[in-house]
Order: C-alpha cells, then sequence, then structure tokens
C-alpha cells in the first residue's frame, strides 16, 4: 500500500535531500478534522475576500508583488493560467528551450505559435547556462510578432538569467515577460540569493513554495505587478485549478508563509557557506556554483558534476542512497542535484559532505568516456497544436530519423522535452537519448510505448 510504503520511507533514516521543501518535518499540525470545503466563513479561492485573501495579502508583502494568487496545483497550475491570460489563440511566443513541459503543454492547449532560444552550454558541463541578453534581442528583431516571453530563472539546476535586462528587452519589442521562477521561493528571503524576477522587471513569476520552502507539495503561487493582467489571471485560474481546493494545502501555505523571515534563512546559508568551502577540497567532483560561468547562481542547490570521472551522475546518486542512505532530487548523466532549503540540518551537510569526500577518493580522472552534448534545435515542421490534429502511427524509435514526431519526449526529471510534436526527428537526437538512456537517465515521452516506439505523423 502507498501509505505503508510512505510511512516506512520517513522511518527509513534516509536523509531527503529532495523536494519537498519542508523535508519531512512538520512545521503545523494539519489532521483530517481540518479537511473542509468552501463553506460559510471559510472564503473562496476563485473570488477571495477574507481568510484566504489574506494569505495573498502576506504572499504580495513578501514577494513585493502587486498580486499574489494561491495555487494548490503546483506551478504547473499557474503557469497554465498565465500563458492563457497572456495571449491570444494562434500568437507567436518565444520560449526559451529549457522550458518545462507544462509551459509546452500550455502553448499547445492555447494554439500557440511557438519559436526558441537556446542557452550555451556551461563550460565543461551538459547543463545550460544562462539566456544571453544579446541573443534574446536579436531574435526579438527577427520575430517582431512574438508577445509574450517565457523563460525559466533559476532553472533546476539554479542558474539565473540575467532578468532585469531581459525585461527591458521585452518592453522595448513589446513583448511582455513570464518567468517560471518554481525553484526560486526562497529568493526574497536572504541576500545571499539571487533577486526575485517580480523584483527585476518580470510581468509575472510563478514561485512553487514546496519545492525550497517549508510548505505542502502541490502549493505555490503566482505573482504580478501588472495590474491590467490581474482580473485575467483569476479568470484563468478558475479553468485551470480545481473547484474544490484543499484547505489543508491553503493553510501550510500560510504556515509556511508566516514562518519566513532573514533570521531563520541566517544559519542555512551559513552551513551552505560551509559546505562549499568544505567542497572545495574534493578532488575529482566540482560543484557547479564554482565554475562562475553563469549571469547568477542559486548556491542553495547542490550541483555535483561527475564529468571527466569514471563514475556517472546516476551512479553517483545509487552509490549515496545505497551505502549512506541519502537521496537526492536528480541524477542526470553528469551530475546530481542535492536541493537545499531552510529545514535541512547541519548533520544532513555533513553527512552529504562525509559521503561524497568518500566517494571522491574512489574515483578517478578520464578522458575516455565520450562527452554527451545537448542537440542543437531541431526543424519545426508545424506547431504542438496542429501536430494534436495530425494522423498517427507508432513506429520503433530506432527507425525515427527524419521523421515528424507526435509525441513529447523529454528526461524526468527535470521534464524538459528533447523532442516536441512537430519537430524532425533527427539521427542527433536519436543517438543523445540513446546515450542518455545507456547512462541510466529516466527518458520518457507522451507515449506508453516509449522508449522502444515513439508516434510520428503520418504524411
Amino acid at each position: 500500500m502507498l501509505y505503508d510504503k510512505l510511512k516506512a520511507y520517513s522511518k527509513s533514516g534516509v536523509y531527503p535531500f529532495h523536494m519537498p521543501g519542508h523535508k519531512q518535518k512538520a512545521i503545523s499540525d494539519l489532521p483530517y478534522e481540518l479537511d473542509l470545503t468552501e463553506i460559510d466563513g471559510f472564503d473562496n479561492l476563485h473570488a477571495p475576500t477574507g481568510c484566504i485573501r489574506d494569505i495573498e495579502r502576506k504572499a504580495e508583502f513578501l514577494y513585493n508583488a502587486n498580486r499574489a494568487f494561491l495555487l494548490v496545483d503546483g506551478a504547473t497550475g499557474g503557469i497554465l493560467a498565465a500563458v492563457r491570460a497572456m495571449t491570444s489563440f494562434g500568437d507567436k511566443v518565444l520560449l526559451a528551450r529549457n522550458c518545462h513541459k507544462s509551459v509546452y503543454n500550455a502553448v499547445e492547449l492555447c494554439g500557440l505559435d511557438p519559436v526558441y532560444i537556446q542557452p550555451d552550454m556551461i563550460e565543461g558541463t551538459d547543463i545550460f547556462g544562462s539566456i544571453d541578453p544579446d541573443m534574446l534581442d536579436k531574435k526579438l528583431t527577427e520575430e517582431p510578432c512574438v508577445n509574450l516571453v517565457i523563460i525559466t530563472s533559476p532553472t533546476y539546476e539554479g542558474v539565473c538569467s540575467d532578468i532585469e535586462s531581459i525585461s527591458l528587452i521585452c518592453r522595448r519589442h513589446g513583448a511582455k515577460l513570464l518567468a517560471d521562477e518554481a525553484h526560486g521561493a526562497h529568493f526574497p528571503f536572504s541576500d545571499a540569493f539571487p533577486e526575485s524576477a517580480i523584483d527585476c522587471g518580470a510581468d509575472v513569476s510563478v514561485v512553487s513554495l514546496h519545492k525550497t520552502l517549508p510548505s505542502p507539495t502541490q502549493t505555490a503561487l503566482l505573482l504580478t505587478n501588472d495590474k491590467d493582467l490581474e482580473a485575467k489571471l483569476q479568470n484563468e485560474l478558475a479553468v485551470f485549478e480545481t473547484s474544490s481546493p484543499s484547505y489543508i494545502l491553503m493553510s501550510g501555505a500560510e504556515a509556511c508563509l508566516n514562518n519566513m523571515d532573514y533570521n531563520s534563512f541566517e544559519e542555512y546559508t551559513n552551513l551552505l557557506d560551509d559546505f562549499y568551502t568544505k567542497a572545495k577540497s574534493l578532488k575529482n567532483f566540482r560543484l557547479l556554483y564554482d565554475l562562475g560561468t553563469m549571469y547568477d547562481h542559486d548556491f542553495g542547490k547542490l550541483v555535483i558534476t561527475t564529468y571527466g570521472t569514471n563514475i556517472t551522475g546516476t551512479r553517483l546518486a545509487e552509490i549515496l542512497r545505497e551505502r549512506f542512505a541519502i537521496e537526492v532530487e536528480m541524477a542526470a548523466a553528469h551530475y546530481i542535484i542535492a536541493i537545499t532549503s531552510v529545514c535541512d540540518t547541519i548533520e544532513g551537510f555533513d553527512r552529504l559532505y562525509k559521503a561524497l569526500s568518500e566517494i571522491d577518493k574512489t574515483v578517478f580522472k578520464t578522458f575516455e568516456a565520450a562527452e554527451i552534448k545537448t542537440p542543437g534545435l531541431p526543424e519545426k515542421r508545424f506547431s504542438p497544436f496542429e501536430a494534436r490534429r495530425k494522423a498517427k502511427r507508432t513506429i520503433a524509435f530506432e527507425n525515427a530519423a527524419m521523421k515528424t514526431s507526435l509525441d513529447y519526449v523529454y528526461a524526468y526529471p527535470p521534464g524538459i522535452p528533447f523532442i516536441v510534436p512537430g519537430e524532425v526527428i533527427t539521427a542527433e537526437l536519436t543517438d543523445y537519448i540513446k546515450k542518455l538512456i545507456s547512462s541510466g537517465v529516466n527518458v520518457c515521452s507522451s507515449s506508453v510505448k516509449y522508449p522502444e516506439y515513439i508516434g510520428v505523423a503520418d504524411l
């Protein structure tokens, strides 16, 4: 039973360097008797004027936003609502290629025509870097009909872009800026972290409270300083969010926001500083934060790269799990991600450092392993919305080169598509995905038959 598995895991002694940010520690008592519905006196999430609106006002104060909307279906619901509120059917939108699959779903559902920019890889890694404002400026000049730009900052790996410059460029070209800031909910609470997207000029941003703060899974916020968008956002949230929101989740979000202050983050940031200082002694593993080739980075994301060694990221995660009872958030071909939060402990950080130090002594540098590079942008034959209306046939993935995909293909986590419906599947892409699978990365698709088969257009 799921309940039994959850209870067993909670008592197993495994240290959670993964979401949710509360790290399995209760900051409030929320039993079943508090699970109510919109009865008299308990407000309405989709037209809040009372106790729910008070939670949103607290969020507005903390995040320096004109309007905050409480979300109970994660950042995904906020992204879907924001994209629909900020576009009209058939609009052209500019996406950073490393956006989450929820952005692509919103583009498809709203019948939008996407064009892409792809950040460069960080030198010596297979990790996307910051978005180049000049590249964005050039692309918007080439695509004058774009009226919405969507970027992810911070990324899953904590990489941040220059939102202030990007927002000014968007404004100059007459485009709105939506920032998927799901992994940056903690930014406003310490000067040690990057500035929040709203403070840097984004028109709308989405933050996931549950990812890096002590809040229940699915709790998030949709933020805006654009008064003209407020009513539209509220209307679209009523479309994409449940009409029966969980009062336990909303109360959990309230408890989280009520416990946020600078004092609670001082010990946390000191622990991070201490960890990074100790990690400099590692001989073979490197931390992304120390590479210094990004505009900015959230040092709360511990990204440990294994590139140039004889060990993969997936194998490192296995060793941490099996020998040291440490579960990380994500394992990729050449790195792992450990998510930290204000709820982490000195014992947890020490445990991770000692484990990495011990493993580091057993690996060695090598340049024999082939580097896995992310392929360039594929040719787009039609939009995802158009792709949904094409006749589909299923073929073996090994025969998919030069066919037009009708499926999404992505590693999960983080859920960033390698292949989007309507795009040409190149031999470079198929080889890249096969290498990821062989290195132990979890690759999946919108078709349950993947990776053996994939849906393509029957042209």
